[in-house]
């Protein structure tokens, strides 16, 4: 009787949120539901095949494909290099800690609206002092760099999240090895990549997948830092769905895209599930 008094919130909970959810999203991926007007049309895989026809469907998920693998590359880097630097018993290293996570606290609204000022007014009001061209460059505005300008800008606000991640992994490593490693004077360089990197395994693929994690929920950022432009230069996948359903009023074809969407992310979840697995054999 206790277990069903536990559940039954649990459940209906589950229900009301996801469950009916789920199934309303998929079913209005069959219909021409535009939001508004309450009367369906059933066009069935309709709007399944004018997304695989779609050139801004696939920009959307190249987007977000090349910014989650330069992502992953920066965060686990940087994350990784500054764990080993404030892992030393140095002065203050508490206190460049907490600098350095104290940007993860920021929502991703936060983060946009400060980084849309920075890099874009006061970059503009800098140049005709400064004369330099580092100002002159259009950071949001430019095709070409806007990914990379949004991707620098969530590194800076996660890094400290992933830093305290590495921290715990390379406070828990096993001190045997790296103890005979320093008697037989294996040091540098040598005692990372083959010592250290291979211990931390777990840790690294966890870090990997938080990643991919990171850059899935970067909605709230990219609606606020560039909504999505220059032209759709910066529309992941999740911005270009909200766009379809609320902004051009295709709240089926939206929907189809969501289902696809949930598609791409189970796979990546049973992904995730096989490689840390392995990993921790």
């Amino acid at each position: 009787m206790g277990f069903i008094k536990f559940v039954v919130p649990m459940l209906t909970l589950y229900t009301l949120f996801f469950l009916i959810p789920l199934v309303q999203t998929i079913y209005y991926s069959f219909t021409d539901y535009n939001g508004i007007n309450p009367k369906l049309g059933w066009i069935g895989l309709g709007n399944y095949k004018a997304v695989f026809q779609d050139k801004y469907f696939y920009n959307s998920l190249l987007f977000t494909a090349l910014s989650a693998l330069l992502f992953m590359a920066i965060i686990n880097v940087a994350g990784f290099v500054l764990a080993m630097g404030l892992n030393r018993k140095i002065r203050s290293r508490n206190i460049l800690r907490a600098i350095i996570f104290c940007p993860f606290i920021f929502n991703n609204v936060t983060v946009g609206f400060i980084w849309q000022f920075l890099l874009g007014r006061l970059m503009t009001d800098l140049y005709p002092l400064t004369g330099w061209g580092i100002f002159k460059i259009g950071w949001l505005s430019e095709e070409q760099l806007v990914i990379y300008s949004v991707v620098l800008v969530k590194a800076w606000q996660a890094i400290g999240y992933f830093m305290v991640i590495y921290l715990a992994g390379l406070q828990m490593l096993p001190q045997d090895p790296l103890e005979a490693a320093a008697i037989d004077g294996c040091g540098g360089w040598n005692r990372i990549f083959k010592i250290i990197l291979p211990l931390m395994r777990p840790t690294s693929f966890v870090c990997l997948f938080l990643a991919i994690t990171e850059t899935l929920n970067m909605f709230p950022l990219l609606m606020t830092l560039t909504n999505g432009g220059p032209g759709h230069a910066s529309e992941n996948i999740s911005l270009y769905i909200y766009n379809e359903a609320f902004k051009s009023h295709r709240m089926g074809y939206a929907s189809a895209l969501s289902v696809i969407l949930t598609i791409l992310v189970l796979i990546v979840a049973i992904l995730q599930m096989r490689l840390t697995k392995e990993g921790d054999e």
